[in-house]
């Protein structure tokens, strides 16, 4: 064909939007697979077992020759850079380049293995040599006796100065130019010569169709495995994995697929990539990191950042500990943990600044903490510490269900495991992990962020064991394959939905099941469906569920409205010692001087709407008075606690003794609620028989009034000029029902004056 198109008389401004409408066209139709998903994917570990298969060349995950000692290694072996054996030095040099695949994972036919450099290379297990060239040779694969491929090499002999190196182990086939989802056997199959091999055309055709087509149905891809960042130690830019190394496989710490990568396989399905940064990261790496990340990923696309991954769970130690000692060290508190999650706070603000910077802005940057779904605190320090949530997106939990380890020695079926699954008197059932990611969601919501799963699904596994046959590992597996699983996961989706959540990233990729547990949503990647009744699950969900929330299907970050305050407790961390009182003098028979009621103290408020209140007292020989104006956008009353509905607070030390915990005596908690019969008496209150107390709740348009009356007889004291009296307001605020979702207080800063009258302020009668 004539090398000048047919348009090259065009004006160059209409042909550039003739081609970008064009180009856009293609990227628009590949994107329509998971625009509308609403369901991410987690990769897998850079490893020799991963049966995902996602890359075209088997040798990327192949484990280091230097990590083989002492099966496959052995002498004194010296390395280049980049990790192949350079001197063997009468040694050898081996690796292991498939552990235990199943073999319909794998394209059918003979793998092309090309190298550079002169020497003699064997191959093992698996791998059967069927014909050798010049700097290439020809090999096929057998099944094991167990019926899995494992598949090894050795490199016996190396000439020095010319040492085998860049070896490459390649898939049978290729593709038709433009359609990398579809692997071809041979020329015939493409239309006018476009065939690419992969033999020839393996620096571009990265990636396994195979993996492109599981992984096309997912709007997210979380590559916190395939980056290899859990217990990673990496600091500096010229540390990370590159395209040059031997193999991006290896031991936790060296292991990782490089960032070229990952956004090139961002880029080709037209997903959110989903980055974690490692926890010891320098802002060199975290800068590069994100200029790299700018030029290169398309334009539409847009950006999940993670600074590291579980950094509260104590498994994995060195970013777990790490969080921790730079806690301590910065005196941010004197638990250990709080000064961990403080850091993790104060570290992801600081990473989510830069990548801002390198990007311009934070229009395309989906900022994430990570949280733990069953820890309401630790998900209020990390987006209140230092109003973070100001800087933060999204908050992401893992909803996982799974069994009580204390119930493991009672699995005895597939059926039992399914029961204990359902019951809820086991804290990690369907229901229970559903009941928690409810709760996180409206902390979420009153920070002004999204709630998302960075990870979810089951989360079976029997600790301590360490086979497949041991304890209740059998039933395990059998239930990750039972029809009722992919029921478990319809119930987990539809409910994660219905709590509030948003984005919801399953785990993981596929990867067979062992002792460690079945994490993948397929056991290999091309395992079908009616087999897979995880993966059958979520993309029925899929189907059902186009995504829901606000800005889903946009380039650009849609952000919630955020509060115009927090508790300052959750700020600032829970004081040592109660702050000094508030001091009001009231005077007899006069209303006083109103006093605002601002200090948050649970929770969110997102404006004088959304919740305000002002207090007004006076008091005569025979009563305390005090009125409340109380502005309320919503007035819900649906809990059988007064404290968890719209709802005022009195608290009295009549004595103004100031103890640390409730005295016997005089020292008082009274919950005003609309429509109660009776009053609430907390149940530190010196009596719970507060006769000749009247009260008067009136609705208002915009919130409500209070008027009570308090007897002095009844708290036990005379009042007289000069008299102090210990006294709070507090004002409890529900908006979405079950559930109180913020606290306003006058004098606390903690919500601890139910059990602590230190708390109070002070009035003093005049």
């Amino acid at each position: 064909m004539n090398k000048k198109s047919k348009y090259c008389h065009l004006p160059n401004v209409f042909l550039a939007f003739l081609l970008g409408m064009l180009l856009l066209g293609s990227n628009m139709a590949l994107a329509n697979q998971n625009i509308l998903s609403p369901l991410g994917i987690n990769t897998n570990e850079a490893l020799e077992v991963d049966s995902s298969i996602p890359f075209v060349d088997l040798f990327r995950l192949a484990l280091p020759f230097d990590e083989a000692r002492p099966w496959f290694t052995k002498g004194n072996i010296r390395y280049d850079r980049n990790g192949w054996p350079m001197q063997l030095n009468r040694g050898q040099a081996g690796t292991r380049f498939l552990s235990h695949i199943p073999p319909a994972a794998l394209p059918k036919g003979n793998y092309t293995v090309l190298y550079d450099g002169q020497g003699e290379m064997t191959y093992g297990a698996s791998a059967k040599l069927v014909k050798r060239l010049p700097g290439k040779d020809v090999i096929r694969f057998e099944p094991m006796k167990n019926g899995l491929l494992t598949a090894t090499l050795l490199i016996k002999k190396s000439t020095p100065g010319n040492y085998l190196r860049n070896i490459r182990i390649l898939m049978p086939g290729g593709v038709c130019r433009n359609k990398p989802f579809q692997q071809v056997r041979n020329p015939k199959q493409c239309p006018n010569n476009s065939f690419m091999s992969f033999e020839k055309h393996h620096k571009q055709l990265i990636f396994n169709p195979q993996y492109l087509t599981f992984m096309r149905d997912f709007k997210v891809i979380r590559f916190m495995n395939m980056s290899g960042v859990t217990r990673n130690n990496i600091r500096s830019w010229n540390q990370r994995p590159t395209l040059q190394k031997s193999t991006w496989g290896g031991k936790e710490g060296v292991r990782g697929v490089p960032i070229e990568v990952m956004v090139q396989l961002a880029n080709t399905l037209n997903a959110n990539p989903w980055f974690n940064i490692p926890h010891k990261a320098d802002d060199g790496y975290i800068n590069n990191y994100a200029r790299y990340v700018k030029r290169h990923l398309k334009p539409h696309l847009k950006v999940y950042l993670e600074y590291s991954n579980e950094t509260w769970n104590d498994v994995f130690v060195p970013q777990a500990e790490h969080m921790k000692q730079m806690g301590v060290a910065r005196r941010l508190d004197k638990d250990r943990r709080v000064a961990g999650a403080k850091f993790y706070s104060m570290q992801s603000v600081h990473i989510f600044k830069i990548w801002e910077r390198a990007f311009g802005n934070n229009q395309r940057l989906m900022r994430v903490m990570g949280g733990l779904a069953t820890n309401l605190q630790l998900s209020h320090t990390i987006l209140g510490y230092k109003n973070a949530y100001k800087s933060v997106d999204a908050l992401a939990i893992a909803p996982y269900f799974h069994i009580n380890q204390s119930q493991m020695g009672g699995v005895r079926s597939v059926q039992r495991v399914f029961q204990l699954l359902n019951d809820d008197k086991n804290r990690y059932s369907i229901n229970n992990t559903l009941k928690a990611a409810k709760e996180q969601a409206q902390i979420a919501q009153s920070y002004g962020v999204q709630l998302v799963a960075y990870e979810g699904g089951q989360h079976l596994v029997h600790s301590k064991t360490h086979s497949l046959k041991e304890g209740a590992n059998p039933y395990l597996v059998k239930a990750n394959k039972h029809p009722m699983m992919g029921q478990a996961y319809q119930r987990l989706l539809n409910g994660w939905k219905l709590a509030g959540g948003n984005l919801f990233v399953a785990f993981s990729a596929p990867r067979p099941s062992t002792w460690h547990g079945s994490w993948g949503v397929k056991e290999y990647i091309n395992e079908p469906n009616h087999l897979a009744p995880k993966y059958a699950a979520l993309m029925s969900f899929k189907r059902a569920n186009r995504c829901w929330w606000k800005g889903c299907t946009s380039p650009t970050v849609a952000r919630l409205k955020k509060p115009s305050k927090i508790a300052a407790h959750l700020a600032t961390g829970n004081p040592a010692i109660p702050k000094t009182p508030n001091i009001v003098t009231i005077r007899k028979t006069e209303r006083s001087k109103g006093q605002r009621i601002s200090t948050v103290i649970n929770g969110t408020i997102n404006d004088p709407r959304d919740l305000s209140a002002v207090w007004y007292s006076s008091w005569d020989d025979d009563n305390l008075y005090v009125w409340v104006n109380v502005q309320d956008d919503r007035h819900i009353k649906d809990s059988s606690k007064p404290w968890a509905d719209d709802s005022v607070e009195i608290y009295i030390d009549a004595d103004a003794s100031r103890s640390a915990t409730y005295d016997g005596k005089n020292d008082f908690q009274l919950t005003y609620r609309m429509h109660d019969k009776q009053l609430s008496v907390g149940g530190n209150s010196a009596s719970r028989n507060m006769r000749g107390v009247k009260q008067e709740m009136v609705k208002k348009a915009d919130g409500y009034h209070l008027k009570t009356a308090i007897p002095w007889q009844a708290l036990n004291v005379k009042p007289a000029a000069g008299r102090r009296v210990g006294f709070d307001v507090q004002i409890n605020d529900d908006d979405t029902g079950n559930s109180r979702d913020a606290k306003l207080s006058w004098n606390a800063n903690v919500d601890k004056a139910w059990k602590n009258p230190q708390m109070f302020g002070q009035l003093v009668l005049h």
